[in-house]
């Protein structure tokens, strides 16, 4: 049970940044080519991978034709595929750049690249590329669970994907700096947060939002958003929100 200090809290948030969130939140919508973008783009995330750097990775790769649907096609080419990615993760191009001002390698240089061989082959076999027609025929819970089924993806990355590119605002991200915040206002956040735990935190913060009046997608994208200037982790050391 959530006190009423966590809903007045988030209401006060949502009352200084709602409009903005609003104006925001309106252009998620997004083209087929932007959904497979962004299929990708949370395929190259992970920990300690900073948004810079996944955002960085994602246009490195795509300029270099790496996400082309041909080279997913048949399960005996991954392996090449998987070795192109590779490469381009071992060379010393992304952003942002070090403290030395170099360019840095991607991280998970090993696991990552089969990781995105295997999803893509996944994409194919599963709608031929066609994100984004599968997506429009599903609700939130039926396209999150198949977006699970995907090497790569679980419940955050798949909540990313759906609220990022429009297709829900019924569905969280709970990064481990929303995570931490939540904690701060009393939500119960277990570790490590299990599939069931995911879904218990979200069904709580969804009731918090329908009493601030607002969708569950929109509070979370403006607490991500938040965390990303370092606001959140300013709260949780104890100062007033």
């Amino acid at each position: 049970m959530i006190n009423n200090q966590a809903s007045n809290i988030l209401k006060e948030l949502w009352d200084v940044y709602g409009c903005s969130i609003e104006l925001e939140y309106s252009s998620l919508t997004k083209t087929k080519e932007q959904v497979l973008d962004e299929f990708f783009f949370v395929l190259l995330g992970g920990f300690g991978i900073s948004y810079e750097l996944n955002l960085s990775g994602l246009q490195i790769l795509k300029k270099q034709g790496i996400f082309n649907h041909k080279h997913y096609q048949e399960q005996k080419r991954l392996n090449l595929i998987e070795e192109k990615i590779r490469e381009q993760f071992s060379i010393k191009q992304f952003s942002p750049t070090t403290s030395n001002g170099e360019s840095r390698k991607y991280r998970y240089i090993e696991s990552k690249p089969r990781t995105i061989s295997k999803a893509g082959y996944w994409l194919w076999k599963s709608c031929e590329w066609g994100l984004y027609d599968k997506l429009e025929n599903m609700n939130t819970i039926q396209s999150r669970i198949w977006l699970c089924s995907c090497p790569g993806i679980g419940m955050k990355s798949a909540s990313w994907l759906l609220r990022n590119t429009g297709f829900s605002e019924d569905c969280a991200v709970f990064d481990v700096h929303i995570i931490r915040f939540l904690g701060y206002l009393g939500f119960s956040t277990p570790e490590p947060l299990t599939k069931k735990m995911y879904l218990n935190l979200e069904d709580t913060l969804r009731t918090v939002c329908n009493n601030v009046g607002v969708s569950l997608g929109k509070m979370d994208y403006l607490l991500w958003l938040l965390s990303r200037n370092g606001f959140l982790d300013y709260a949780n050391r104890g100062d007033r929100v």
